[in-house]
């Protein structure tokens, strides 16, 4: 009876070890991150620069092995709208459902409480419209060339961003796989 309890303790410690069970205390939400993001190499992406952003994008893929204490939160929702404006604004739409319509009618709806700006390190720093102190930073990659990636089946596409929330500390949290939205 022992040696059984002490094999289910150490199945028990190994599993932990691989889930890494740490929580990131400075995004209440996120519990922990083993691996992150869509495989690409170094020279198929670039720093974002602040031209690269304007437009309307919808979500690829979302890619975090975090556990959520809330997993109905809608930033986790399979289908996802952005704009970022010319202007420094930004908008979204998060939908468990396909979301219909063009983008720039949606968006009409859609009140503008968020702006941006792109930092010259590509991080993009979002902020609560009228307040100095910054809500999210994202570090912020454009594809340049297009890549199948073989893990997914799925792949990069040239023009593409890969926007990787960070913590406070510079730790990535989670990613995001954006594709420019045609009308």
């Amino acid at each position: 009876m022992t040696s059984w309890r002490g094999l289910l303790i150490v199945i028990g410690w190994m599993s932990m070890m691989n889930g890494n069970p740490l929580e990131a205390k400075d995004h209440p939400i996120a519990k922990f991150l083993p691996r992150i993001g869509p495989a690409y190499h170094a020279g198929d992406v670039r720093v974002c620069e602040g031209r690269d952003l304007p437009g309307d994008w919808h979500l690829v893929t979302f890619d975090s092995s975090y556990r959520f204490r809330n997993p109905q939160a809608p930033y986790l929702f399979p289908h996802q709208l952005f704009q970022y404006s010319t202007h420094g604004g930004t908008k979204s739409v998060h939908s468990l459902r396909p979301i219909l319509g063009r983008p720039d009618k949606i968006f009409q709806m859609v009140p503008l409480e968020m702006t941006y700006h792109v930092e010259r390190n590509g991080r993009v720093i979002l902020n609560t419209k009228g307040h100095d102190k910054p809500v999210e930073a994202w570090s912020c990659e454009l594809v340049t060339r297009s890549r199948v990636t073989m893990e997914s089946g799925s792949g990069l596409q040239r023009g593409d961003l890969i926007m990787t929330l960070l913590g406070s500390g510079g730790q990535p949290l989670f990613v995001r796989h954006l594709r420019k939205t045609v009308t």
